[in-house]
């Protein structure tokens, strides 16, 4: 996570408020606070700025909220629906996704409007009892596979898609990576390194759909073509900071790898830290192509297009509403480098 200082707290959530992301009330204190790193003084001295600026309104037993206007009718709003276990303005890879779609809803005179969806930690599956979607021209729903969401978008009435990770219904319109191809050629590089036990650490089971293993379905497809998959080798672990590590040593505690597959760039230096506090010498490829303070420059990666892929979500979606048909989808090439 990354820690703010209570300057950049008040420019953050004054970025916030002007582009229309908070329309309404905002995160609790205490939530807020979490999502930024710092404590609910330090938190609640940021608020009270943006009160003296008249940019917020407190009332006693109902928050923290805009000041009341005329409410919008939601012609010129996209609302993004994200789920709400991570901060989607401080993730490598979903912020990345954010800002791409952000900027091309501006430079159309859009406006997003984020509605964080809440989902369990361990498991993924979202809590949809209660869910309620805002009046907008369309939405863009980021990193769910969740059919029964895409059953209350489509009742919506207006355009949409999904963008990120694919999704598994072919009647849902999408933006999504495909990792094949880059995968298979990382493992092809390791082969020509004289690798022969390449292991996997990622995602390799879901409680919502199965083309959210679309890394590991490539990983299996890249090393069959060269050998049998030894499961020894494959190690799942949920997309979540704090557990690559944890999940590297459960791999070497079995098994013995010359390199890894490891399927979010995010886990990475955790992984690589654990490797060199015991000095041990493994390659390790990530996915997703992220800048991430203590990697190598030149380190291999399979690298997707993030800001591509929300720039083209916002722009399919855009044409869609302009249109008033459905969305087409688009699948972008994850490439090896």
């Amino acid at each position: 996570m990354i820690e703010y200082k209570q300057p950049a707290i008040v420019a953050e959530l004054r970025r916030r408020i002007q582009e229309g992301i908070y329309t309404s009330l905002l995160p609790t204190t205490a939530e807020l606070a979490a999502e930024f790193g710092v404590n609910v003084k330090t938190m609640g001295k940021a608020i009270a700025r943006l009160v003296a600026e008249g940019r917020l309104e407190r009332r006693r037993h109902s928050g923290t909220r805009l000041p009341v206007q005329e409410k919008r009718n939601g012609a010129e709003l996209i609302e993004i629906i994200f789920e709400g276990y991570t901060s989607i303005f401080t993730h490598p890879f979903w912020g990345e996704i954010w800002s791409g779609i952000v900027g091309e809803l501006s430079r159309e005179a859009f406006r997003p409007v984020l509605n964080m969806l809440e989902a369990d930690r361990a498991t993924g599956l979202l809590k949809l009892a209660g869910f309620t979607m805002c009046p907008s021209a369309g939405k863009i729903v980021l990193g769910i596979a969740e059919p029964r969401l895409f059953e209350a978008v489509r009742s919506s009435g207006v355009p949409f898609l999904a963008a990120g990770d694919p999704v598994e219904d072919p009647a849902v319109p999408q933006v999504a990576f495909d990792f094949t191809r880059g995968i298979r050629q990382a493992v092809d590089h390791l082969e020509q390194l004289g690798c022969r036990r390449i292991a996997f650490i990622g995602q390799t089971r879901s409680f919502i759909s199965p083309a959210q293993l679309g890394k590991f379905h490539a990983y299996l497809k890249a090393v069959q073509h060269h050998r049998q998959v030894d499961p020894e080798l494959i190690e799942d672990v949920r997309p979540l900071s704090g557990l690559g590590a944890p999940a590297l040593a459960a791999l070497l505690k079995r098994s013995v790898p010359d390199a890894v597959i490891a399927a979010y760039d995010h886990q990475l230096p955790e992984m690589l830290a654990w490797l060199e506090e015991r000095r041990l010498s493994i390659p390790v490829i990530g996915c997703d192509g992220l800048k991430l303070a203590g990697l190598p420059p030149d380190r291999h990666t399979v690298a997707a297009p993030l800001s591509e892929c929300g720039r083209e979500a916002a722009r399919r979606l855009l044409a869609a509403i302009r249109e008033k048909r459905s969305a087409k989808s688009l699948f972008l090439e994850a490439r090896f480098r």
